[in-house]
């Protein structure tokens, strides 16, 4: 089974299409639980809930190795850090309608700060943030997506449809270039995901040279884009929406009503 930690702004979007559009009803977003950490009762849930369950994924899966999955193969992507902090402060301006500054942000956001860290060890852990990486199955690097579909195609137990329209893609305007040509923010953001920086060239100088060596490729390689769909609508993906959200969604609701009115969990 497929345990896919989605940390923000890394490409995740896309790569949950692929998911998505390979597994149909058997690929499970735990972001639908509405919770903040996806934990074993939910995942005890969730495989009652999809037959022949092959994937999970989301941005609840922080420390994904405190969960037991039957025959786990995980997967993550990781990004320049700088890049991905300003693309998720870009997005929450753009898209969330954020009216508050960068450094407003900086300092509140917690997502804006060592996020890789973070979701992958479940704390403030760089030691356990590289063992996770060293244990994981596959680690792909954004800036080489399709180099790193290409290692993920021939490594993965199970049978994946590679093909994708990008998703979530910010094109470059005002709000990205005024933070890249403030050397005092950029300065800022380094300071705040100093552990973000070493995990990611520990991921660049020695995980990702090593999944290319196990998959015979050459990591200078150029390699043709699997951005081949037009559009999003296909059979399996329309599937999966359909059955995510109008019957996982729902029961989940359900369920943490139900496990509130008994007193088992407190109100998000």
């Amino acid at each position: 089974m497929i345990v896919f930690v989605h940390v923000p702004k890394t490409a995740g979007s896309t790569f949950q299409f692929i998911l998505e559009n390979s597994f149909g009803i058997r690929a499970c977003h735990t972001n639908h639980t509405k919770k903040k950490i996806f934990d074993q009762d939910d995942f005890n849930f969730a495989r009652k809930i999809f037959p022949g369950l092959r994937s999970i994924s989301g941005h609840n899966l922080g420390d994904p190795f405190r969960l037991s999955v039957p025959d786990p193969y995980y997967i993550t992507f990781l990004r320049e850090p700088v890049a991905r902090v300003i693309s998720q402060y870009q997005d929450s301006v753009l898209l969330g309608g954020n009216k508050k500054s960068f450094e407003e942000c900086l300092r509140a956001d917690e997502t804006l700060e060592n996020a890789h860290v973070k979701m992958l060890a479940g704390e403030r852990n760089l030691d356990k943030a590289r063992t996770f990486l060293e244990r994981c199955d596959f680690v792909g690097l954004t800036e080489k997506f399709d180099l790193s579909l290409r290692l993920l195609e021939r490594l993965s137990p199970l049978k994946l449809n590679l093909n994708y329209k990008r998703r979530r893609v910010s094109a470059v305007n005002a709000i990205k270039n005024a933070i890249l040509n403030d050397a005092r923010i950029l300065d800022q953001i380094r300071e705040c995901n100093r552990l973000d920086l070493e995990l990611y060239a520990f991921a660049t100088d020695q995980i990702f040279p090593k999944l290319c060596a196990k998959a015979g490729v050459d990591s200078s390689e150029k390699v043709t884009s699997y951005d081949r769909y037009d559009s999003e609508i296909h059979f399996k993906f329309l599937v999966f929406s359909l059955y995510n959200m109008l019957f996982y969604r729902q029961l989940c609701k359900l369920r943490y009503k139900r496990q509130f009115q008994e007193g088992k969990i407190e109100r998000m």
